[in-house]
């Protein structure tokens, strides 16, 4: 005797479902995917630009790594964007950070001492660099996700969320730094010598 929906249903605890809701609910699994895949992406990006020991042009490099990523989560997102505001928005958003952004300026300085400086430099660069980046992003994300546009975004209203986001993006950042170093001692372990 071949099971029936409703028999299914009384097995398995579940009941039919829509199929347009079940639709919408796995478009925006989708699409949370696609924009947390797209902010991950540029922050490691953003990582490794940090690494870079060229004073002044890690900050350059992160600024257009930036851009990029609010460019991609724009299309993402279908949000019409005008590359002169993104910059100037950016500035904005992170300038409630100053405390950051100094760190940040202060890093990339650093990286001119040579030696312990550029190792300074660049280490503590590259964490900043990536928080910042997955912070930016998620700010971003939410407000897109809200139904806004870069026009009526308003910086100092994101500034919470953006400084809650930086923090939550440093122990991102070192959890990858820790996954990464994780994997190199256990590749040294597998590989002869």
């Amino acid at each position: 005797m071949p099971l029936t929906v409703e028999a299914v249903d009384v097995i398995t605890g579940s009941h039919p479902t829509d199929p347009v809701t079940e639709l919408e609910a796995v478009a925006a699994e989708v699409q949370e995917i696609t924009a947390s895949s797209i902010v991950k992406n540029h922050l490691i990006t953003s990582m490794g630009l940090g690494l870079v020991p060229i004073p002044l042009f890690d900050v350059s490099a992160l600024t257009t790594v930036q851009m990029n990523m609010l460019r991609s989560l724009s299309a993402h997102y279908g949000v019409p964007v005008r590359d002169q505001d993104l910059k100037s928005m950016l500035l904005s958003l992170a300038g409630g950070a100053m405390p950051v952004l100094a760190i940040v300026g202060l890093s990339s300085f650093a990286k001119v001492i040579p030696g312990i400086g550029t190792l300074a430099g660049s280490a503590s660069l590259s964490v900043l660099a990536g928080a910042v980046t997955y912070a930016v992003g998620q700010t971003f994300i939410l407000h897109f996700e809200a139904g806004g546009t870069l026009e009526n975004f308003d910086p100092k209203q994101a500034q919470a969320f953006f400084r809650r986001e930086l923090a939550m993006g440093k122990c991102l950042v070192h959890s990858i730094r820790d996954e990464i170093n994780g994997s190199k001692r256990r590749s040294r372990q597998i590989l002869p010598q």
